[in-house]
């Protein structure tokens, strides 16, 4: 068997490689998942801008994907913008998902799906409680037994952890902070990654968001430690004021797990501490809130405009776990196989997102911020100009989108000038990615 090979290196590191391997994958073609991180896809068309090896067979090690057929949490329990950065994600690698909340989950909304991803915002609690939603956890439980897959960031994974009531037990290990999570921090820290399948086609450690996750402090014989804490590289204030301080960091965190791998009589599942799915987008922004205000009048606006325009919200490395995650649980032997959530372009209430990204933009002026006025103007003219060449965004993943970004307008109001610039450019993003899918798709249906 052969097939066109879609390389890492040859296309800069791009997400589009993912991106275009998943669309196919979901369209029907096989796909083969290599050592070394690359694909080689059945029947792939020319695409634009995407440097490809025709007549390529998958190498020794290679491993046929099945698709992931995705259930993204989306419920008040975890709110928007928390399952915004998962959305952003997983779209950006080419997974689309089926939203649902606690009520959809009790009334059997799993069963269509073959992995179900859990963002954090929720940590000491259960959908039933959570969500009031009686029956969800059982649900949950049932759909883990039965071939169903998990990812969990922060307080995804402390559910999928043992120690509390109505918590899954997936993982046989118990954090350190279980209720009383906030006594950790926030900050961009690093991983090294231990993993094989975890770290294919990556560097053996990345920098990521860290809020408040899952300290585990020992692991039952049921779960594979797939990455350690290895450094904090930056203290963060954005969203929440508590930023992580090294001696904590030295003290609870360093060599400790930040990545689990649970597998056994309660399901398989891969567990973050970290938040892989936030990725630079929040970086970025920790980065304004104290990196550039300390940096601005040492090294000048050039420099730390080229420091901000870097970053790449959209192409993450660390979307790189989630993908490499994805592909292994559900190429698991016992996976549940069901169809992948279409993409229907039906139009509706998605066309209000880049106004209510407008209006929320205008509310930043940069004078607010003497400090930063300089490097906030940069910012915001960037994302104006982003904003006025929006595609269209169109079809029910989109009016979903509209609506959690129409319901945290008024709640933006008096934030933090970050925390405003960075939904703005989630909002942003999440249309581009729609975008990219449905010009994906476009061109394998032509094919």
């Amino acid at each position: 068997m052969t097939g066109t090979r879609i390389g890492w290196r040859d296309n800069g590191d791009s997400l589009d490689v993912a991106l275009v391997a998943n669309r196919a994958l979901a369209r029907g073609r096989r796909v083969w998942w290599q050592e070394d991180g690359d694909y080689v896809v059945e029947r792939l068309p020319p695409l634009d801008g995407l440097r490809t090896v025709p007549d390529a067979a998958p190498a020794a090690g290679s491993v046929e994907l099945t698709p992931a057929a995705t259930a993204l949490f989306t419920g008040p329990a975890t709110g928007y913008p928390y399952w915004g950065y998962y959305a952003l994600c997983l779209l950006r690698l080419g997974l689309t998902y089926a939203p649902v909340d606690g009520a959809a989950i009790a009334g059997g909304g799993l069963a269509r799906a073959n992995l179900f991803v859990i963002p954090g915002g929720f940590a000491t609690w259960n959908f039933d409680r959570a969500e009031d939603a009686p029956g969800a956890d059982a649900q949950v439980r049932a759909f883990l037994a039965g071939g169903g897959r998990a990812i969990g960031s922060c307080g995804g994974a402390y559910y999928l952890s043992a120690g509390r009531p109505g918590w899954s037990g997936t993982a046989d290990a118990m954090p350190l902070y279980t209720h009383e999570y906030l006594q950790s921090g926030v900050g961009i820290v690093s991983i090294d990654i231990a993993a094989p399948m975890l770290g294919r086609g990556l560097p053996p450690s990345l920098d990521l968001p860290y809020y408040h996750g899952p300290i585990w402090d020992r692991v039952g014989s049921n779960s594979a430690i797939a990455a350690t804490f290895a450094a904090l590289t930056l203290p963060g204030r954005l969203g929440i004021d508590n930023p992580l301080d090294h001696a904590r960091f030295v003290r609870d965190m360093r060599g400790k797990p930040a990545v689990l791998d649970a597998g056994g009589l309660r399901g398989e599942a891969i567990l973050f501490s970290p938040h892989p799915e936030m990725g630079d987008l929040l970086r970025k922004y920790i980065a304004l809130d104290g990196y550039a205000r300390k940096y601005l009048p040492i090294r000048g606006l050039p420099v730390l405009r080229d420091t901000m325009r870097f970053y790449a919200p959209a192409d993450s490395p660390s979307f790189r776990l989630v993908a490499n995650a994805a592909h292994d649980l559900t190429s698991r032997p016992g996976t549940r196989r069901v169809p992948p959530p279409p993409v229907e372009a039906t139009g509706g209430p998605a066309d209000a997102i880049v106004p209510t990204l407008r209006r929320v933009l205008r509310t930043v002026d940069p004078r607010d911020d003497a400090d930063l006025a300089p490097l906030i103007g940069e910012i915001v003219g960037d994302l104006a100009a982003r904003l006025d060449r929006a595609p269209p965004a169109t079809g029910p993943l989109a009016g979903h989108i509209a609506q959690a970004i129409a319901g945290r307008e008024t709640a933006l109001h008096g934030t933090p000038i970050a925390q405003r610039l960075m939904e703005v450019e989630l909002g942003i993003a999440l249309v581009d990615c729609l975008a990219r899918i449905d010009a994906v798709d476009r061109t394998l249906e032509a094919a």
